[in-house]
Order: C-alpha cells, then sequence, then structure tokens
C-alpha cells in the first residue's frame, strides 16, 4: 500500500516504495524496509527495529502518536489539498506507558481493524492490571509466567509488575528491546536470566516474563521439575476475551483498539474516505452506516 506525496510514493510498512514510512517496529511491519536507506519512522522504531535507513520528513508530511508501543506513529500527509491518515497499528486509550492515539481531521483515512468487530470490548486497563496484581499475590508460593509478545507487551508487563513491588525475570531476547525502552527513558525493574540477579529470584518463588510461545502448561510443567516448585502460567492478550488458551490464568491486555475505540476514533477524524487494513473492516463499515 502506497501514498503519492509531491517527491514519489511513500510505501505504508514496506518497502517498496520511494521512502517508507514504519509505523512500529513490530516484524510484520518491517517487510523490506531493513533495504532502504530513506525512512519516515520515530528514531525509537529505527532503534528497537535495528534499521539502517536514515529518518526523513518530507514537506507536507508529520507523524502522530499512535499509542501502540514504544515509538508508534501514525503517518499524515498533505498533498494537492488532500490530508490523509495511516495508522498503522494504534490504542486510543492511555495505558500505564503511553498516551492513547492523537486524533486528527482528515480527507482519507487508512486504519488498522486488527479487533473491528463489535465482540471485542475490552475491559478498562486499571481493571485488568488490578487482575494481574491479585493474581500474582494469591500465587506468591508458586512461579509465575506470563506471556506476551517480546517487544510492547512485555515491557508493559514489566511496568504493571513493578506498579507492585515485583521485578519479574525476563529471557534475553525480551531484554534487548527493554534496554531500548530504557533508552528512550522507560524504568523497567527486571532481572535478565543468566545474571547474579536473576540466579538470586530464581533461589524463591519468582515472577517471569516469558513469550507466548512458552506460555503454555507443558512448558510450566518443566520448570515445576526444574525448581521442585509449582509452576503456574498466564497470558496477556486481547485475543483472551473470546479463545481459549493452554493456561492457568488469561488477561485481556490488548495493546490495540478494540471495536468501540476505533469506531470512536474514526468519527473523530471526519474522513469522508475510510479504508481498513491489518483485519476485516466489514463491521466497522455497517456501523458507521448506521450512524451516518
Amino acid at each position: 500500500m502506497q501514498i503519492p506525496f509531491p517527491e514519489g510514493v511513500i510505501a505504508l510498512d514496506h518497502g517498496s516504495g520511494d521512502i517508507s514510512f514504519v509505523s512500529h517496529a513490530h516484524s510484520d511491519h518491517l517487510n523490506g524496509v531493513k533495504a532502504k536507506e530513506r525512512l519516515i519512522a520515530s528514531e525509537e522504531t529505527i532503534a528497537l527495529g535495528n534499521l539502517p535507513g536514515k529518518n526523513e520528513t518530507p514537506k507536507g508530511v508529520k507523524m502522530l502518536d499512535a499509542g501502540h508501543i514504544l515509538g508508534s506513529r501514525q503517518l499524515c500527509v498533505e498533498a494537492d489539498g488532500k490530508k490523509i491518515i495511516y495508522t498503522g497499528d494504534m490504542r486510543t486509550r492511555p495505558s500505564m506507558l503511553f498516551k492513547g492515539a492523537e486524533v486528527e481531521e482528515c480527507d482519507k483515512l487508512i486504519i488498522e481493524s486488527t479487533y473491528g468487530d463489535p465482540q471485542y470490548k475490552f475491559p478498562d486497563c486499571e481493571e485488568v492490571y488490578s487482575k494481574i496484581g491479585k493474581w500474582v499475590n494469591a500465587n506468591s508460593q508458586s512461579n509465575l509466567l506470563i506471556g506476551g509478545y517480546a517487544l510492547g507487551k512485555s515491557q508493559e508487563l514489566i511496568k504493571i509488575l513493578n506498579s507492585f513491588g515485583v521485578a519479574p525475570v525476563v529471557d534475553r531476547n525480551i531484554e534487548r528491546f527493554n534496554s531500548v525502552y530504557e533508552k528512550f527513558g522507560v524504568k523497567l525493574d527486571r532481572a535478565v536470566v543468566g545474571t547474579p540477579e536473576a540466579e538470586e529470584a530464581m533461589g524463591r518463588p519468582f515472577v517471569g516474563i516469558v513469550e507466548m510461545k512458552r506460555a503454555k502448561r507443558y512448558f510450566a510443567h518443566r520448570l515445576s521439575e526444574a525448581f521442585n516448585r509449582k509452576t503456574l502460567v498466564a497470558v496477556a492478550t486481547g485475543w483472551a476475551l473470546n479463545y481459549r488458551f493452554d493456561t492457568d490464568a488469561a488477561f485481556v491486555l490488548s495493546d490495540h483498539a478494540d471495536f468501540e475505540d476505533l469506531l470512536g476514533y474514526v468519527r473523530g477524524t471526519n474522513a469522508k474516505e475510510i479504508e481498513f487494513v491489518h483485519g476485516d473492516g466489514t463491521h466497522l463499515q455497517s456501523r458507521l452506516a448506521m450512524l451516518a
């Protein structure tokens, strides 16, 4: 997908344009961009994605906060008297780490619709944070694992646990993103596997943040045997609202907008032309038509 501008075309989260806009550093939004010398991206995204290209800001182009993960941005392009906004992935609600996505009026909106189904109505973040804290406190004699994506969700989980006085254990794949967050001013208290701090923490019941692929009962069972201590496992994802996971608990924590959030954002832009990407926008289109 591309947006035209006076100097050519801007590729949206891929490398097939004169210049590439990178909304954030999740791997599914980095297709081909590592070969690009010209990028429109935040400094945080360039660091998290280890991108060799340099950030540029062409005339008539600006970025808006997207509220998704560190460095996530929306693209706003003004050319030929028309304003176009591309959101990339976004969260409109404020979280423990970031403010919600900025909303500006535009003529055309290209918006993500990952959770563009009315069945997805997320609870308030504070409610989810409280549930995580209660689960941790209620199982203080067990090892606890919480699964989340290495970039974005893991850092939010660390911050949530820090708010309850817990410094979780993390692996080195998660840590490489933690270090970038800290470089840009996000303080995260944690212990990294293989360090003396982590060894000390794991000498007693501990809380660990793991990638989603390890957030399963079989892995928890292996740790129970290794530590001779009960180990429970949970996941933190928006999909937990309607899907079951092979875990002991599941927390509905998403770094995306839910259906009503998406709807409110679209209406706030007052866009006359709307295109939905990264999901099915059929339900959103139907609701918008009813509200017109």
